[in-house]
């Protein structure tokens, strides 16, 4: 019997370092009173360091697969929360989500090209920062129980804040398009008409599942299997057409709220499944990311994770009372939307496989704000729901 011991690190590898980032999570969240999903990303950048990521393409794009249907549920379920009429009828909470992330997008693109940036990459930056991560939030607000103005109000400028971001992402990629082909078809394509066809995909997914659970008469593991099966499917058709999986899961779990088929609390996480999946991603995400080497690197990094929660919480501050709510409650929503990494990390890789030329070179310049979010996001997070006084968490702490 020969023992190959690169063969065998590569078989064992990833269990091992999920089951090392689980038990990570555990001390962290009961020890320390720290979100589960940071010791996650901490295991996934160490082990990305020690050169753990998969290097091959097929590897890679199998994880990539996983990632994203990890993050289409959570899409999903986000999408399941958002209630439109509350929208429609409190139009200023919308129009402080559009307000928010317009002025993220300002504040983080005007830091980038004075720390040096060219415009392309600034642009990119400013598209991304827009992003709240809704695998991050919706963790947090699972662990504590949370419920109340400010968790509700950050879930629902989450959702605005993931499309904003990709819309805004469209528009580099069309601008980047532009100025590479000189083609204004080809730009439009890659703006207005993906959105539309991700908006389909979720659309055609979502629209037989009512009349299939209703006639099935299923129970509550089946709507959850059903639920679950019907985001892998629309993750997998998005990616067969080359359009993006997480504006299609949103956009299913948007349908199934006004359908009023509900998620009941113990089918959030989507179970044992959810839970694994959820580890897995942010330890591969985190993976993704490398630490700034260098001092202006680290500086660009800090630079504009602050500049993008000042904006945040300045815009939902400054939009609090118009929108029915006190301005420290609309500041602790802003910094309930502090998490990044997750979307903006798999919408840039996304990009990447969709031909994005400067997709690389974004990377490597999110990557130090990335690592800066992965870490204080979910804790400022929490501590937003926390000071708030809606975490209710029940569990051993």
């Amino acid at each position: 019997m020969i023992f190959e011991a690169g063969r065998i690190f590569t078989l064992v590898g990833w269990p091992a370092v999920l089951l090392l980032a689980w038990l990570a999570g555990e001390i962290f969240h009961r020890g320390l009173a720290i979100p589960r999903v940071c010791a996650y990303s901490l295991a996934g950048i160490v082990y990305a360091a020690w050169g753990g990521a998969p290097h091959d393409a097929e590897t890679r794009a199998a994880m990539s697969f996983l990632a994203n249907f990890s993050l289409a549920l959570f899409l999903f379920e986000l999408g399941h929360r958002i209630n439109l009429r509350w929208l429609v009828t409190n139009y200023w909470l919308t129009l402080t989500g559009i307000a928010e992330s317009l002025l993220t997008f300002v504040v983080v693109r005007a830091i980038a090209l004075a720390m040096g940036q060219s415009p392309e990459i600034a642009m990119v930056l400013g598209a991304l920062s827009v992003a709240t991560s809704p695998a991050a939030l919706v963790r947090v607000v699972n662990d504590l129980r949370g419920s109340g103005q400010v968790t509700e109000r950050a879930l629902h400028l989450c959702a605005i804040n993931c499309l904003i971001s990709v819309l805004l992402m469209k528009g580099a990629i069309g601008y980047w398009q532009l100025l590479a082909s000189g083609s204004v078809v080809s730009a439009v394509w890659n703006s207005a008409a993906i959105l539309a066809v991700s908006v389909g995909c979720g659309i055609l997914v979502g629209v037989p599942l009512p009349w299939l659970l209703r006639r099935l008469r299923a129970d509550e593991r089946g709507v959850t299997i059903v639920f679950a099966l019907a985001v892998m499917l629309v993750t997998l058709l998005t990616q067969g057409v080359n359009v993006s999986p997480l504006l299609a899961a949103l956009t299913l779990g948007v349908l199934m709220r006004r359908k009023r088929l509900v998620l009941t609390p113990a089918q959030r996480n989507f179970g044992v499944l959810g839970e694994l999946l959820t580890l897995f991603l942010f330890v591969f995400v985190a993976g993704m990311a490398t630490w700034p080497t260098t001092a202006a690197g680290l500086a660009l990094a800090v630079l504009l994770s602050l500049g993008r929660i000042a904006a945040k919480m300045s815009a939902t501050a400054a939009f609090a009372h118009v929108s029915g709510t006190s301005t420290r409650k609309g500041a602790l929503t802003g910094l309930a939307l502090a998490p990044l990494s997750t979307f903006a990390l798999l919408l840039l890789e996304y990009s990447r496989t969709a031909g994005f030329g400067l997709a690389d070179s974004a990377l490597s310049a999110i990557a130090g704000m990335v690592i800066v979010m992965e870490f204080i996001g979910p804790v400022f997070a929490q501590w937003a729901l926390v000071l708030a006084g809606e975490a209710q968490r029940t569990e051993n702490a």
